[in-house]
């Protein structure tokens, strides 16, 4: 007896190819990625230019940004790991927030820790310790923002309560997915198979 197909198979099935496609070759946040041919070294610029983020679960805040010089805003989502009493308890999904979407060149599903603050010229993600903490769950995430592609991106996002949105374009990556359709690179991010390194997560100062 044959399984009848319904629409929330065929989506289902057409959210986790798409996320597979997004994730696909992904080594950094930002900057190089592994790149098999011309045609998935302008697919990885495409991304550069866009993000959307789809949150669900516990969060509050807003903020809106034309690149770093011009940004408001705060967010605070999931649970904050350094208020937990022991470290056996530092555990994502303890608080969820889950987060679906795109950032830069990678794609994919993660579980959430954010407190970030954001004012012109600074924001709290560059400070030493994690302001921003992910749990992957799907597709390549960076493990925390700071290397995210957010210094030159034009947009905003907000969570209220239980669900939440964010989506920025950068003006500078559309340059740069054009030059690389008559063979140049302006962010020098396309990177030959093989030749990519993985960035090492920076430490905290302080910790021995």
């Amino acid at each position: 007896m044959k399984t009848q197909k319904t629409p929330w198979t065929s989506f289902a099935k057409a959210a986790a190819a798409l996320l597979l496609t997004l994730a696909a070759g992904c080594v950094s946040a930002s900057g190089p990625r592994d790149t098999a041919g011309w045609l998935e070294a302008r697919g990885a610029d495409f991304m550069d230019m866009f993000g959307v983020r789809l949150g669900f679960g516990a969060g509050l805040g807003a903020y809106v940004r034309v690149t770093e010089y011009a940004q408001l805003g705060f967010m605070m989502r999931g649970p904050d790991q350094r208020e937990l009493p022991k470290p056996e308890d530092a555990n994502l999904r303890s608080v969820p927030c889950l987060m679906v979407g795109t950032i830069g060149r990678y794609g994919g599903a993660w579980f959430d820790a954010t407190r970030e603050l954001m004012f012109p010229g600074w924001s709290s993600r560059d400070r030493d310790g994690l302001y921003i903490d992910r749990e992957v769950i799907a597709g390549y995430v960076s493990p925390h923002g700071r290397l995210d592609n957010w210094r030159g991106s034009v947009g905003g996002g907000v969570h209220l309560l239980l669900i939440g949105a964010a989506a920025e374009v950068n003006p500078y990556e559309i340059f740069d997915f054009l030059g690389g359709l008559v063979g140049y690179d302006p962010s020098g991010d396309d990177v030959p198979v093989g030749t990519a390194e993985l960035e090492e997560e920076p430490e905290a100062e302080g910790e021995s």
